[in-house]
């Protein structure tokens, strides 16, 4: 899954540092700030048997990982 994260120039080491935390890998930064604003990919790998449907299920059923 990628998603692109914009945000606030001042707010750009911050919010990367947090996305890291949580396993993402970043790709494609934009640290100067263009109208101020910054942003980059956010890259998580889901592997190919944790489908939509499983994700779903396992988020309701309180077995997140």
């Amino acid at each position: 899954m990628r998603i692109r994260v914009t945000m606030r120039g001042d707010l750009f080491e911050k919010r990367k540092q947090q996305h890291i935390e949580r396993g993402y890998r970043i790709e494609d930064e934009q640290s100067m700030p263009v109208n101020g604003l910054c942003s980059f990919t956010a890259v998580s790998e889901i592997p190919e048997s944790d489908a939509v449907g499983d994700l779903v299920a396992r988020e309701l059923s309180g077995m997140a990982r």
